[in-house]
């Protein structure tokens, strides 16, 4: 079996454990509250939360597969639908306190699946052994793992891959992962090594990671990256590095730049590329998408798809 294809199948039973996380919760709570139960004869096992809560849990795994944002928009729809006549009204007023004690295990269980192993980030041959293969500053959760090079061209990669907590589809998913990221603030912590790295190409003398901000640039969200057999367009987002410890604007004094690009796989993975490059690279401007190292990525991982 070809290492990709074990490594995809490997993800796709990943997305299905993280599917059935939630309805192993909900069914936990239901059987506790049926042996709280006192009734006589014993009532059916739906009873605790009814018919119709059991039937939003199995569709809120399924909508976790096809819904852009995942739980995220499966959620607030769910519950719009469950209250959308009088009846399913009456019904949550007799189950509510049952309901939403199912509903805290089941997304306690499915937050806990943000923790499964992800696979191995894409790592072009031609690139070499990577600077880092490991990230101490990266947030212990969701699970990812991260390769980090420092580039002859002065450029430096980042090579990730995280389990997407919020959905194992890949409707939306890169674009929904990257807004949650940086809309949070949480990859702050992951550019920490490109930062450290960064400070070697710079003469402003030391940097430190808390001065350091993210400046969206515009620029559209997605990027067609065409070279030999390649022809796919990624979602893309483009920032400036700027340092608040330099110069005497608030806004801090731009110091390089980053692009980060990034494509979802069915099971709730999402491959990640981000490289980083000091002000004056000539790449900044006849390479702004980083095209050369991009395609690179891209066919390292048709290569492995391929075998």
């Amino acid at each position: 079996m070809h290492f990709e294809t074990f490594r995809m199948k490997s993800m796709l039973w990943q997305g299905v454990v993280h599917t059935l996380l939630p309805l192993a919760g909900g069914i936990l709570m239901l059987f506790f509250l049926q042996w709280r139960s006192t009734e006589e004869p014993p009532s059916h096992w739906m009873n605790p939360i009814g018919r119709e809560g059991c039937l939003m849990a199995v569709a809120f795994s399924v909508l976790l597969w096809i819904a852009p944002y995942g739980a995220l928009l499966a959620l607030p729809i769910l519950f719009c639908l469950s209250v959308i006549s009088p009846a399913a009204r009456i019904e949550w007023k007799t189950h509510a306190k049952n309901r939403f004690a199912a509903i805290t295990l089941a997304l306690m269980f499915f937050s806990g699946g943000a923790m499964l192993p992800v696979s191995d980030p894409v790592s072009p041959d031609r690139w070499g052994q990577p600077t880092f293969v490991e990230n101490p500053n990266a947030p212990l959760y969701p699970s990812s793992e991260q390769f980090t090079w420092l580039m002859p061209s002065l450029e430096i990669v980042q090579s990730l891959s995280i389990r997407m907590p919020h959905q194992t589809g890949t409707v939306g998913a890169e674009s929904s992962t990257f807004s949650l990221a940086f809309g949070l603030g949480v990859e702050s912590s992951r550019m920490q090594q490109a930062i450290e790295l960064l400070e070697e190409q710079l003469p402003f003398g030391q940097l430190n990671s808390e001065e350091i901000i993210l400046h969206p640039i515009l620029a559209h969200d997605t990027h067609r990256y065409a070279g030999g057999d390649i022809d796919t367009t990624l979602q893309v987002r483009l920032f400036e590095i700027r340092s608040t410890a330099i110069g005497s604007s608030a806004d801090g004094t731009k110091i390089g730049e980053v692009i980060c690009m990034g494509e979802a796989s069915w099971g709730g993975q999402l491959d990640l590329l981000v490289i980083v490059r000091p002000l004056g690279h000539r790449a900044l401007d006849n390479d702004r998408f980083a095209e050369t190292l991009t395609l690179e990525w891209i066919g390292a991982m048709q290569s492995q798809v391929r075998g």
